[in-house]
């Protein structure tokens, strides 16, 4: 498990950013945007960037990520 490392409190649930780590699959340091729903019991997703990438990371683009997470997480037309 990696530390987190920054903590953003968005409109829809929190999104943390892991410190940069290295895989065997990719040459650049990773670091995971993980989402969690403030009303979902415990379910989140992630995605795993190019620490570059996510370098100057702001609570816009947490917002935009949470936004975007939560499209996906949640099935239209059906009650959570």
């Amino acid at each position: 498990m990696n530390k987190v490392t920054k903590t953003f409190s968005t409109k829809q649930g929190v999104v943390t950013l892991s410190t940069p780590f290295f895989t065997l699959m990719h040459e650049q340091q990773q670091v995971e945007a993980i989402y969690k729903p403030n009303n979902y019991n415990g379910w989140g997703m992630c995605k795993t960037f190019n620490a570059i990438e996510v370098s100057n990371f702001t609570q816009a683009d947490a917002e935009l990520f949470a936004t975007t997470a939560d499209s996906k997480l949640r099935l239209q037309g059906y009650a959570a």
